[in-house]
């Protein structure tokens, strides 16, 4: 089984109307044909463009996918659209699901193959600087300086309930699962070699490391990374701003001859 895997494409930074999405996917992307591609979260911040590529991928693929926090953001014009974040997120999962070979995740567990795949966005918790004692208040209050999730969601959520959420989600399942992908990292990383701002790029999830998983693809962070916590490898391929460039271009391959 040949599976793909990129997150944080931010497309609507890489192009500026449709009329380009093709020179975009064929120079930027150049995905190949595979089984599966996973696409964890950070697709865009218009749904109908992210459709649009969407679309086109799955000529190479199944697509398999979930949202990142860019994904539930509303700018200006999306916002006279979408007076709330996550009719924004219900109508994207409305118009992919029009798509044929495309699955939106959010808890869900879907087999191909024989391989179980569980995936959800997941959502960052503070427990990084809780960790090393920081106080709830001050996470918080660094999360409203720091984070445009703070500004450029609608309602404002809070991350430690909402990151809860999703771990229960994948709780759920996760005891099935060959391989995991969510927006935000379940382990600690260093993205920003700073520990504060680093407490916004993961969640505690070491204690969904069950034995069975293989592998855990992610994104949000937009360093690649590829790296063992026990037993199972995490990797991400993010692709990240075409004006900072600590992500990479193309698509990543895992070719699996059994789990």
């Amino acid at each position: 089984m040949k599976i793909g895997f990129k997150s944080d494409i931010h497309l609507d930074f890489w192009i500026k109307d449709l009329s380009e999405i093709d020179e975009f996917i064929k120079d930027v992307l150049n995905p190949q044909v595979s089984d599966v591609l996973i696409l964890a979260g950070d697709i865009g911040h218009y749904n109908e463009q992210n459709v649009v590529l969407i679309e086109k991928l799955s000529k190479y693929s199944k697509i398999f996918l979930t949202y990142g926090n860019h994904d539930l953001y509303l700018l200006p014009d999306e916002k006279l659209k979408y007076s709330n974040s996550f009719k924004r997120l219900d109508d994207f999962k409305s118009m992919v699901s029009k798509i044929e070979g495309v699955y939106f995740f959010d808890g869900d567990l879907i087999e191909i193959d024989g391989v179980n795949f569980l995936g959800s966005a997941g959502w960052y918790d503070f427990s990084l600087g809780l960790k090393h004692g920081y106080s709830l208040n001050y996470m918080r209050e660094n999360w409203e300086i720091i984070m445009n999730d703070s500004r450029m969601i609608f309602p404002k959520i809070d991350p430690v309930n909402f990151s809860f959420s999703h771990k229960e989600k994948l709780r759920a399942n996760i005891q099935k699962a060959d391989i995991v992908f969510t927006h935000v990292a379940p382990v600690y990383i260093s993205c920003h070699n700073d520990l504060i701002l680093d407490s916004f790029y993961s969640f505690y999830g070491y204690d969904l490391l069950e034995e069975n998983v293989k592998y855990w693809i992610f994104g949000h962070c937009h360093k690649p990374m590829d790296f063992y916590e026990d037993i199972v490898r995490f990797i991400s391929s993010p692709l990240g701003y075409p004006h900072i460039r600590t992500g990479k271009k193309g698509i990543n391959y895992l070719n699996l001859k059994g789990l």
